[in-house]
């Protein structure tokens, strides 16, 4: 009986350390769960819907390798203070002129942003799509956003606006949390219909494409959008081809510093 006694203590008090050692695990995993939450919402709390001022405060070209060779430090001189450099495209992969212009443009003093051109059709796809374009910049500096240039036209169809919006709002998140700073380029026409731009329009930047009068006189966009590329037909000293013209109506090198410095203590810390 005495050794019973003794048994049955024994089996209470190894119950009470297992109850005891179970609580203390899952007590660790909510704590890991919770940070790794609190990281996320870090990343989600930084910013990338800047305001436009309703003034211009830069003016910029976008180019691709259809461009040439290009001598940025005459860009730079007629006026032009940041390029857009096309990345690549789903079809082709990257751009064959990207780091050279890259480099280019750099060295001129340009400040400098990038887009990629997507022909995907799902979330999935282009969720992949922007872990290459992660993988494609990575190391690079920019001042500008890296755009998503969403203007193919099977994604074209009013059927499509729920799973475009969808596809956008991916492919911002995966850049934002890749450290860097998202932007979609696209249509006037495009924005206004296929998309949802109210559910957009407050999280993410648009640089809209829209030719008036091929001059950046009007003040339709300045209020509206972050960047207007008004001009496919411009004629920029130091490009022997024609160019696409844009003014920035947000001060993005301060905008994206700001994001830089909020990502590295919040996110990395």
């Amino acid at each position: 009986m005495k050794n019973f006694i003794i048994s049955h203590k024994k089996i209470v008090l190894f119950s009470v350390m297992i109850i005891v050692l179970a609580l203390i695990l899952t007590t660790a995993g909510i704590t890991g769960i919770q940070l790794q939450n609190k990281s996320n919402e870090s990343v989600s709390d930084i910013n990338t819907c800047s305001i436009p001022t309703g003034k211009i405060t830069a003016h910029g070209i976008d180019v691709s390798k259809y461009q040439g060779d290009i001598d940025f430090k005459k860009v730079k001189k007629d006026g032009y203070s940041f390029v857009i450099i096309r990345l690549g495209t789903s079809q082709g992969g990257k751009d064959a002129n990207f780091e050279r212009y890259y480099k280019g443009a750099s060295e001129a003093g340009l400040d400098i942003g990038c887009y990629f051109y997507t022909y995907t059709y799902t979330t999935n796809e282009i969720k992949q799509e922007a872990k290459s374009i992660l993988k494609y910049i990575k190391g690079k500096t920019f001042n500008y956003p890296v755009f998503l240039d969403f203007e193919f036209n099977s994604l074209l169809n009013y059927r499509r606006y729920s799973i475009n919006t969808k596809m956008i709002n991916t492919y911002c998140n995966v850049i934002k949390q890749g450290g860097y700073y998202p932007g979609v380029y696209t249509s006037n026409s495009i924005y206004n219909n296929y998309i949802d731009k109210y559910a957009l329009g407050n999280k993410w930047d648009f640089w809209v494409a829209s030719y008036l009068d091929n001059t950046h006189k009007s003040t339709k966009y300045s209020k509206s959008f972050s960047m207007w590329q008004y001009s496919s037909n411009g004629v920029v000293s130091g490009i022997n081809a024609r160019v696409d013209l844009n003014v920035a109506y947000v001060d993005y090198p301060k905008i994206i510093k700001k994001f830089n410095d909020e990502y590295k203590n919040k996110y990395k810390s």
